[in-house]
């Protein structure tokens, strides 16, 4: 904005002194000409609807990035104001999602959790949950790095009389949405070796296992085993709040399975 007046002074100066010229003969039209020129830029620039710019505009991105350089958290009234530039919704949350990522680049984590929230609370249509998901896994993964790499080792006894062909597990949180946060089939299972599920198991980005050790959730396992005559089914829970460097284990055991009814 300084840069502005700057320049405008300077692009004034020639004006100013052919002004103060006595000798000068045109000094209404200039003056006019100029005065119309500059006036209608000004207006221009302070209007929010501007066709060129806004000096509204400039003064709310000055004051966005100064407090994103500070890592203060965002007023919810003043951001809502500014997401308000735009002409329709989805413009609108891409220009949240820009100061998004500007504050986790520069890892300003209280003002990136700020703009998620009021993403969060702004935009609640089911077209922008998966989206707001993606900001909430990418703001975790940058802040709490440790937890790239929490995961759920599974390990199995066969079902009594069992040749099995397939295992399915469905990690779910009791009481949350109806949708899992890990799901992984197995074909041909070798029951000797630990099964894994991580974030990368989940059906939504963001809304999977590591969020699950971060938030040290409930969560419900649900094993599925296919074998050659029958299918059969176990269930646990495990408080992970009890879980150690972000990784913990279930073992279910051959007594346990019981059987599916198709």
């Amino acid at each position: 904005m300084l840069i502005i007046i700057a320049v405008s002074v300077i692009l004034l100066l020639p004006i100013i002194s052919y002004l103060l010229q006595p000798l000068s003969n045109q000094k209404s039209i200039v003056f006019l000409i100029s005065f119309l020129i500059f006036g209608g830029f000004i207006l221009n620039f302070l209007s929010s609807n501007s066709l060129i710019g806004s000096w509204v505009q400039v003064t709310q991105s000055e004051s966005i990035y100064k407090t994103i350089s500070s890592n203060k958290e965002f007023d919810s009234s003043y951001i809502v104001q500014y997401l308000e530039n735009t002409s329709s919704e989805d413009d609108s949350f891409m220009l949240g999602v820009q100061v998004f990522y500007k504050a986790l680049e520069v890892r300003s984590f209280n003002s990136a959790e700020s703009i998620l929230k009021t993403l969060n609370s702004q935009f609640i249509s089911e077209a922008f949950q998966v989206p707001i998901f993606n900001l909430l896994a990418d703001l975790r993964d940058e802040k709490y790095p440790d937890l790239a790499n929490s995961s759920l080792l599974i390990s199995i006894e066969n079902p009594s009389n069992c040749s099995l062909q397939s295992l399915q597990f469905f990690v779910s949180i009791p009481g949350g949405p109806e949708v899992n946060i890990a799901t992984k089939e197995i074909i041909s299972p070798d029951i000797n070796q630990l099964f894994r599920l991580d974030k990368t198991n989940s059906l939504v980005r963001g809304f999977d296992i590591t969020s699950a050790f971060l938030q040290q959730e409930m969560i419900k396992v649900e094993a599925l085993a296919q074998c050659n005559n029958a299918a059969f089914q176990a269930f646990k829970s495990l408080d992970l709040k009890y879980s150690k460097d972000n990784q913990d284990e279930l073992f279910f055991y051959a007594n346990e399975w019981l059987k599916k009814e198709q």
